[in-house]
């Protein structure tokens, strides 16, 4: 991707540590040949915190395609942030002077909200969506697989993560890991509820590029993508449709150091 970034926007969390990280990537700028200009809607977007700050980031920049992302990592597992504090010089350096800049497409998932009287809100979403029952109460639904019935559900809700996000929420309730695409979700229940005995259905995560989920109405169901709960009416909501099928929806983002989503997960997980 050829090197246009002029400006740059800081999203930090308010620790110590990610603000003295801030303090110096300002004056690392500052003393460079030619600094870029700090500024609010910048084309390079650094976040400097954890998984948390990088998806504000790009939440609130609206997901844009004519920005760079890239993160430094000052969390605890930081599966979205790449660099370290020792990463900021290398950083200064590639952004100020390098003609080319190396980036990744991280592709996201089209959420679509389907309400009573017709009305479909539209939204992205980076890491999963979570739609369940309001403090873990029971809520029943449908899932259809590329709009085919597949089965009916009673329950505290479905997370379906993207395949940025299944190394987080997702993982700790046990779902899937999927190394072998960008374009699919892994569909995982919360705490599944058979009512009767010869009630059957798969707790199994599934793997899919669109989902369905039909709500039987009721007034404790609650929508979340990327850990923002949507301002929604609880008993307006009739289906959630979360598809990952369209190449177009995605993030830039810095890659000054190769990505292996298979290395990250050992270092971070296992330790080695």
């Amino acid at each position: 991707m050829t090197n246009s970034v002029k400006t740059f926007t800081l999203f930090v969390r308010p620790d110590d540590i990610s603000q003295q990280i801030a303090h110096t990537l300002r004056q690392l700028n500052a003393k460079s040949t030619l600094p870029l200009k700090e500024c609010s809607n910048g084309d390079l977007v650094i976040a400097i915190g954890g998984d948390g700050t990088f998806i504000d980031a790009v939440t609130r920049t609206n997901f844009s395609k004519d920005k760079v992302y890239t993160g430094i990592h000052t969390g605890t597992l930081g599966f979205l942030q790449d660099l370290s504090a020792n990463d900021i010089y290398s950083l200064i350096q590639y952004i100020h002077y390098e003609p080319c800049l190396p980036v990744r497409k991280v592709y996201v998932a089209l959420v679509k909200v389907f309400l009573a009287d017709g009305t479909v809100l539209s939204y992205f979403s980076l890491n999963e969506v979570l739609v369940a029952g309001e403090a873990y109460s029971k809520i029943s639904f449908a899932e259809y697989i590329n709009e085919e019935l597949l089965q009916k559900i009673s329950g505290n809700g479905i997370i379906v993560a993207t395949s940025a996000g299944d190394t987080a929420y997702s993982l700790n309730a046990n779902g899937a890991i999927d190394f072998s695409s960008n374009f699919q979700l892994v569909c995982t229940l919360e705490v599944p509820i058979r009512n009767a005995a010869y009630e059957r259905f798969i707790t199994n995560p599934i793997i899919c590029s669109h989902i369905n989920i039909v709500l039987e109405p009721a007034n404790n169901i609650c929508v979340i993508i990327d850990g923002i709960r949507q301002n929604i009416n609880s008993k307006d909501i009739r289906r959630v449709e979360v598809s990952m099928t369209d190449n177009s929806n995605y993030i830039n983002k810095l890659e000054l150091i190769s990505y292996s989503k298979v290395s990250i997960i050992r270092n971070k997980i296992l330790g080695y």
